[in-house]
């Protein structure tokens, strides 16, 4: 069967986790507000990542997080690599004719320069970036790929981008390689839930027949 696949970005194919959190804290302290540890990150982070910003710096716009988050991001943007996995499962999905699309927070310059440091360009056919809610912009994607939704898959690391595969209607793949803990994302309920996004495609080869009308 053939399927078309919109993934996040952060935490489902690059491993950016450690980097992110070390710059939200260094952003946070700049601020006047305490760091956060790994753990406290990872249960309390969500998107839109304004929600965040509005507990654990109330007082500061979003925008002018976001702007020191860029400043401060740099000295640790070399600690970034693909998860494991993930460039394999580009490319199959590039020999199962597959399209891949990105629908990711991450902003364009970041973006980019990942895409051409790890030489993954050719494996993705559209991306859509700075994305504040996913729930809004899935159905632009559908719309403007002219994608099936009977057979197409949203896979991320977050309950947005669970929520934003529901909200469009498609089938869900949570993957448990990045930002938000298996208990948090099984309560979402999506379609499948896989530890790295290598798994799924045996998932999805394993499919007879769509299973939404």
């Amino acid at each position: 069967m053939s399927w078309s696949l919109i993934l996040d970005w952060s935490g489902t194919l690059m491993d950016d986790l450690i980097p992110v959190w070390k710059t939200t804290n260094r952003v946070l302290v700049r601020c006047g507000f305490p760091p956060k540890s790994l753990e406290q990150f990872r249960a309390e982070f969500e998107l839109p990542v304004s929600r965040c910003y509005a507990r654990w710096a109330p007082g500061w716009a979003a925008d002018q997080l976001e702007q020191m988050f860029i400043e401060e991001y740099g000295p640790y943007r070399q600690e970034i690599a693909p998860l494991p996995g993930a460039r394999e499962f580009l490319q199959r999905c590039r020999q199962e004719g597959w399209p891949v699309f990105i629908a990711s927070t991450v902003d364009p310059h970041t973006y980019h320069s990942q895409m051409t440091r790890f030489a993954l360009e050719r494996y993705i056919t559209r991306a859509y970036l700075g994305i504040v809610d996913k729930t809004r912009v899935i159905h632009d994607i559908l719309e403007e790929n002219e994608l099936d939704r009977r057979r197409t898959v949203f896979v991320g690391d977050m309950e947005h981008d669970i929520d934003a595969g529901k909200a469009g209607g498609v089938r869900t793949c949570a993957v448990l390689s990045g930002y938000t803990s298996a208990e948090r994302l099984r309560a979402r309920q999506p379609d499948w839930i896989c530890a790295h996004i290598s798994e799924l495609p045996e998932v999805l080869c394993g499919q007879d027949s769509p299973a939404r009308p």
